[in-house]
């Protein structure tokens, strides 16, 4: 069974979500705040959890949507080790 508010709350979302992460405009970000409240809205209606733990769930999403994953690996060649640093915020 598709639920289609789902979908559509999504979407709105991650429309929002990089809205909010790449536009520059004071009034393009006012808008697409707006659009956030919309999505929290519609979930808010057809689930019954609380507005400010969607709020909080959504709010904590930045950038582009796309799926978050995260590969590692070790490379050994003659006796080394490959060492990679990464530029990391969460330094």
């Amino acid at each position: 069974m598709s639920l289609k508010w789902l979908d559509w709350a999504k979407r709105i979302q991650s429309l929002s979500q990089s809205g909010l992460t790449f536009s520059k405009d004071a009034f393009d970000l006012e808008r697409f705040e707006e659009l956030r409240k919309i999505s929290v809205e519609i979930m808010e209606e057809h689930t019954g959890a609380e507005m400010q733990k969607i709020k909080e769930l959504f709010a904590n999403e930045k950038g582009y949507q796309t799926p978050k994953m995260d590969v590692r690996g070790a490379v050994f060649q003659r006796g080394k080790i490959l060492m990679v640093c990464e530029n990391s915020d969460n330094k």
